[in-house]
C-alpha cells in the first residue's frame, strides 16, 4: 500500500520516472529516491522499452506532448 500511494499521490511526476524504496529492519517502507527516467540507465530493460521511455520522456521535457 505505501509504494501505491506514493505513487498514485506523486502529481508533478514526469511521463517517465524510477522510484526506489526501502524497508527496514521494523518492516516500514521508506521512499529513498526518485529520479527522472532521462536519467535512468537500461539495467536490464528491453531496449525498445528503454528507448521508448527515452523518447517519451524527452518530447515531455522540450515539450512536444
Amino acid at each position: 500500500p505505501t509504494v501505491r500511494r506514493a505513487v498514485a499521490e506523486y502529481a508533478a511526476a514526469p511521463v517517465a520516472y524510477g522510484i526506489d524504496f526501502g524497508v527496514t529492519a521494523d518492516g516500514r517502507t521508506l521512499l529513498i529516491e526518485a529520479n527522472d527516467g532521462f536519467s535512468l540507465g537500461c539495467y536490464g530493460l528491453d531496449a525498445v522499452v528503454y528507448a521508448e521511455m527515452l523518447e517519451s520522456r524527452w518530447c515531455e521535457i522540450v515539450g512536444l506532448t
